[in-house]
């Protein structure tokens, strides 16, 4: 059975590239040398909780290092020239106005993977996205928030 692929912009796939080099570099070279130098300390490893450390260490690497190369597999790459200056679709880079408070600020929309709220990537998946997918310069959309009802323009699509 085929993977569904997951598509990424040139930027977040050198990211998780660089993730995925990260985490393999601590599961198989950092994490079995400090392992192996608890096990030099002696006494029961049970007993032992910077063993016991380690090894939850090392399975959270573990799962992070199938999971970053599952998602690497599946990607398709959209190439900056690719994504539109029109309208939004993943990987566009535009400027949205929250109507209500009349502030605005400069987003990107996503694939799940380099979702990052801190740095205004939204998923193409969460409700907010749907609504903005197709959209284009000037275009207004009403999204229901936890807190509310907002309304946002697409002031200006960057790439």
């Amino acid at each position: 059975m085929d993977k569904e692929a997951i598509y990424l912009t040139e930027e977040g796939y050198a990211l998780m590239k660089q993730e995925l080099e990260h985490a393999q570099k601590i599961l198989y070279e950092e994490i079995p040398e400090k392992l192996k130098a608890s096990k030099l300390n002696g006494g029961d490893l049970r007993e032992n909780k910077e063993y016991m450390y380690l090894q939850s260490q090392q399975q959270y690497y573990e799962r992070e290092v199938r999971r970053l190369t599952s998602i690497l597999e599946s990607a398709e790459i959209l190439p900056e020239e690719d994504i539109s200056k029109d309208e939004i679709g993943i990987g566009s880079s535009f400027i949205l106005q929250d109507m209500t408070i009349m502030e605005s600020g400069t987003f990107a929309l996503v694939s799940r993977p380099e979702v990052d709220l801190e740095k205004g990537k939204i998923s193409v998946e969460s409700p907010v996205g749907r609504l903005l997918l197709g959209k284009k310069e000037g275009d207004e959309v009403k999204a229901e928030l936890p807190w509310g009802e907002a309304k946002f323009r697409v002031i200006t699509i960057n790439k």
